[in-house]
């Protein structure tokens, strides 16, 4: 028997140790990482108490997407050195590749102590919580990596989108636990505003007003809607009654000055528009959109002939830019974020009458600096006085970071969840809007913003963003499909139909394009047509499908095939958001005799109608030829 010296073999395993590493780490620069991967993974067997290898056999497990070969590696090193970061990170980074949210987030925190500087483990804890349906607490994760790095567009995206999580999240709540409540009429009136649905949102905003507690500026918001409707009578009635609530109320006062300007007094509007924003120029910057939403070109043309015979910079100058293109929206402010503001000048011993002063005032922004650095320890009237005063001043982080903690308490929830929905819906226009300019050459990220505005019903927005990205890459299915929906959705049907048949001319076989071109005929009413391109389209994406199968329900109907459209609706009624599916259903079993399923179907569709948050019941009134149940 041949005997080898003990130190013989241990520098024979030296230079194995050492030659695996070497071919593991040329196999990883050359991007061959399942090479690297049995290298890492024979150097293991030699040495398995350190760590780093075990760290690097589990990268490269990661890299490969063995992902629980990739965690047992991360585990191992992590109970081998716990202080090491790499390992902490990517345990964190595989477990939520699994879906293993709560240890992801137990990792990734651990990555975050050991490393406060670095993004990635940011990024990833905003990942986790979303995935466990934290919204709160993603935005907290996603905030500090814009700190820590604002160069990203990926980053504002997801926190961009993730306000939006939160917004969807909110209506739930209110939807569920706070029916009728007026916190959430009012947020229905100002949807149908922003929708220029003006009687919904009177009627809205009248309900709301009924109730013995409802959101500060209600009276003023139904004002508007009132102007807009050219009822100036009663649109006065509701200003004063602002006022005489909240005698400082510059939404009052904005809304005197339209009206104003709607009678013919047109210097005077102007004269109060300069007061106004003298007193708060960061209120009419934000919130001064209500006073150009239907005004007239020849009154905006009166106002701008007034602003133009003034200085041509300062007040006057910002005050025509207003009125002729709309205030831009502030920028966002990562250093709004709570945790990161600056404490306030002011006595944190009884900060509370100087701000209630400030809000009588109308001097919004100054009562939220007064407040807003001792949010942690505010009492329930600051936090209502510094959500409002914060939001009417366009300081939105700090509205919603007073509105979450307003909605962590029971008695307050429902004040908690309004503000927090209007800041969370303005936080998101910002960050995406930042998140396109800071990658305008990505047709990707042009069409994921695009396709979030299209859902918000945001029809322009979603347009130029569908632009943007096809004056990058003009045959991108993505952006034409998501344009011509926008322009459907906003009305310019030529234009889609124009758009729709020049891409499908490129791509006649595409289940996207087929699937619009359906659509945009359907809403011409050539449902013949449209059979031929929604039959094609039944591969399109997986989201889409259900409207697919609803729209060739609509086009059998049309077309007397009353059984194959019941089967049709059938298979898009697991989609159904706002209860038109059920509802035409309802009526197809009506036709065919079967009044218990009619009656059933009715009774789901009134269901789902009732907790849309702003979904207009008129699209139910819009067949002609209604069947009504005895």
């Amino acid at each position: 028997m041949l005997c080898i010296p003990f130190g013989v073999l241990l520098a024979q395993q030296a230079a194995a140790f050492e030659s695996l590493l070497a071919a593991a780490q040329q196999a990883q620069a050359r991007s061959d990482f399942e090479s690297a991967t049995e290298f890492y993974r024979q150097a293991v067997k030699i040495h398995s108490e350190i760590p780093e290898i075990r760290t690097n056999l589990g990268l490269m497990y990661y890299q490969t997407g063995k992902d629980q070969q990739a965690a047992e590696e991360f585990a191992a090193a992590i109970r081998l050195k716990p202080s090491l970061f790499v390992p902490n990170l990517f345990l964190g980074l595989t477990d939520l590749r699994l879906t293993r949210y709560d240890e992801a987030i137990r990792h990734l925190k651990q990555a975050a102590v050991l490393k406060p500087s670095e993004v990635q483990p940011q990024l990833g804890l905003g990942a986790a919580y979303v995935g466990i349906r934290k919204p709160r607490l993603a935005i907290a994760s996603y905030l500090r990596a814009a700190q820590l790095d604002a160069t990203k567009a990926d980053t504002w995206y997801r926190l961009g989108v993730t306000y939006l999580e939160q917004v969807e999240a909110d209506a739930r709540l209110l939807l569920t636990k706070h029916r009728d409540s007026a916190y959430l009429q009012a947020l229905m009136g100002e949807n149908f505003s922003e929708r220029h649905a003006w009687i919904q949102a009177d009627e809205a905003y009248k309900k709301a007003l009924t109730s013995h507690a409802f959101p500060p500026g209600t009276h003023a918001s139904d004002g508007f809607v009132l102007l807009n409707r050219h009822d100036l009578a009663n649109a006065k009635l509701e200003l004063d009654a602002e006022l005489a609530a909240n005698p400082g109320s510059l939404e009052a006062k904005l809304g005197l000055a339209r009206l104003h300007v709607e009678q013919g007094h047109v210097a005077l509007g102007a004269q109060e528009l300069e007061e106004i924003f003298r007193t708060d120029a960061a209120f009419l910057r934000t919130s001064g959109s209500p006073f150009k939403a239907g005004l007239s070109q020849e009154k905006r043309s009166e106002l701008q002939r007034i602003f133009a015979d003034k200085p041509a910079s300062g007040t006057w100058a910002e005050l025509a830019r207003i009125v002729g293109t709309g205030p831009a929206e502030t920028s966002f402010d990562v250093s709004q974020a709570a945790g990161v503001r600056k404490n306030s000048v002011s006595s944190p011993n009884s900060p509370a009458p100087s701000a209630a002063r400030l809000y009588a005032l109308g001097k919004y922004r100054q009562c939220s600096d007064s407040l807003a650095g001792e949010i942690n320890h505010l009492k329930t009237n600051d936090l209502r006085l510094l959500a409002s005063c914060s939001y009417l001043s366009g300081r939105f982080q700090v509205a919603f970071d007073a509105a979450a903690r307003l909605a962590a308490n029971k008695p307050t929830e429902v004040e908690g969840l309004y503000w927090e929905t209007k800041s969370a819906q303005r936080l998101a226009t910002q960050t995406l809007s930042r998140a396109s300019e800071m990658d305008s050459t990505s047709p990707k990220l042009h069409v994921l913003l695009g396709d979030v505005y299209r859902q918000q019903k945001s029809f322009p927005d979603a347009e130029q963003e569908y632009r943007k990205a096809l004056a990058i890459w003009q045959d991108d299915t993505g952006a034409l499909f998501g344009l011509s929906l926008a322009l459907l959705a906003d009305e310019q049907m030529d234009e889609a139909l124009t758009l729709a048949q020049s891409a499908l001319r490129k791509n006649p076989d595409d289940p996207e394009l087929n699937a619009v071109m359906g659509e945009i005929l359907c809403a011409r009413n050539d449902y013949s047509g449209a059979e031929q391109y929604l039959k094609k389209s039944l591969t399109t994406k997986p989201e889409y499908i259900p409207h697919v199968h609803a729209l060739l329900g609509k086009v059998y109907a049309r077309t007397g095939r009353t059984e194959q459209a019941i089967a049709e609706l059938r298979l898009a009624l697991a989609d159904d958001k706002d209860g038109a599916v059920h509802y035409q259903i309802g009526r197809l079993y009506l036709k065919v005799g079967n009044r218990d399923a009619a009656r059933e179907a009715f009774d789901v569709s009134a269901q789902l109608r009732r907790r849309g948050l702003d979904r207009a019941a008129v699209a139910m009134q819009q067949d002609d030829g209604e069947t009504e149940l005895q």
